[in-house]
């Protein structure tokens, strides 16, 4: 149940009236809110003017007298209980804040607020008491009221006790008993103990609320780690089933250019390094070379790429270019080309080929 005393304008007032400006006095209140308080309004007419500034709901005086302060807490009669046992809270932050008062005056009325009471509350007095010169008769400062006679009952000499007990004085009461509470003290402790108990509510809430929030972000981490770790498990069962793939094919592509002469061959589509044009050609991988020709009729290839050890990855590319059957080469000193074939099958031969023809130096 803490307040908000952060106003700048608050501390701003406070200085002003303990450091003897004409400035006298400040009203703090909530403006709507539920905890944040800020200052109302302030002046220097004293605390008759700060009594003509308060309104029907929670609000906290801080005024000067003479050379005196006093701090007075106003909860309204039309204040609900609730909000009354947080005001007795947050009346003692805001006595912390004041450090200088003298006194601390809770009220419910404006009738209690009278110049007399507040100078009496803080010790002061208009002016000193005149002596009574010694042997002189007192004077009463008016007539006191003198109580009507009451009627006796003959009381018969066979009867001392009975003497004795009316003729005895009321005996006061001792001042060790407790003076009963009031029916208001009564509703501002049990409006304090439902507080207490709400927010005890709330903070039991609150801890469960954070201890299912735990539980959740671990459940969809671990949810999570799992689906990683399955992907991981996917891609590299997938890279395996393809690298055996291509040692096959690269074998196999060994064993035609051993038996027939001659090496792979097929359509491919080409984007060279440095280019931002794609060209179709017709390929023929011999040794460690890549021949690229208009069509598999042309005897002269328009280009050729040595490779022979100058491979330093190949992976697919579908992701980048965005094209299917797709496929990168990158060689050493930054240059990479890329590549799609018309099948995947065409694709994992064309990369078998290009294997073969960088492990052929």
């Amino acid at each position: 149940m803490s307040c908000d005393l952060t106003d700048p304008a608050i501390l701003e007032a406070y200085n002003e009236i303990v450091s003897g400006t004409p400035t006298n006095w400040l009203i703090l209140g909530y403006h709507d809110t539920r905890d944040k308080i800020s200052l109302y309004s302030k002046g220097s007419g004293g605390l008759e003017e700060l009594k003509a500034n308060l309104k029907e709901e929670v609000l906290y005086g801080f005024v000067r007298i003479e050379d005196r302060f006093a701090l007075l807490a106003y909860v309204s009669e039309q204040v609900s209980g609730l909000r009354r046992a947080r005001a007795l809270v947050h009346g003692k932050a805001v006595g912390a804040l004041f450090k200088s008062s003298h006194v601390q005056i809770n009220s419910s009325s404006l009738a209690e607020l009278t110049e007399d009471k507040v100078r009496a509350r803080l010790g002061l007095v208009d002016g000193p008491l005149t002596p009574e010169p010694l042997g002189s008769p007192e004077i009463p400062s008016s007539p006191a009221p003198v109580p009507a006679p009451r009627p006796t009952t003959p009381i018969s000499p066979a009867t001392p006790s009975a003497v004795q007990e009316v003729s005895s004085p009321v005996r006061a009461a001792s001042p060790g008993m407790s003076t009963p509470r009031t029916e208001r003290q009564l509703e501002i402790e049990a409006a304090e103990r439902k507080a207490r108990e709400e927010m005890e509510r709330q903070k039991q809430s609150e801890i469960a609320k954070r201890q299912r929030e735990t539980q959740e972000r671990e459940a969809r981490e671990q949810e999570l780690q799992a689906q990683k770790q399955a992907s991981e498990l996917e891609r590299r069962r997938k890279e395996e089933s393809d690298r055996i793939a291509r040692e096959a094919m690269k074998k196999q592509l060994i064993e035609m250019e051993r038996l027939r002469g001659s090496g792979l061959s097929g359509y491919i589509t080409i984007q060279s390094s440095g280019s931002p044009y794609w060209r179709r050609r017709f390929y023929v991988m011999r040794g460690q070379i890549v021949a690229f020709y208009r069509d598999e009729n042309d005897r002269q290839p328009v280009s050729e790429m040595r490779l022979g050890g100058r491979v330093t990855n190949i992976e697919d590319a579908s992701l980048d270019c965005l094209i299917p059957n797709s496929f990168r080469v990158d060689l050493y000193m930054g240059e990479s080309h890329l590549f799609f074939s018309d099948t995947s099958k065409d694709k994992e031969f064309a990369i078998a080929g290009f294997m073969k023809c960088n492990e052929s130096a």
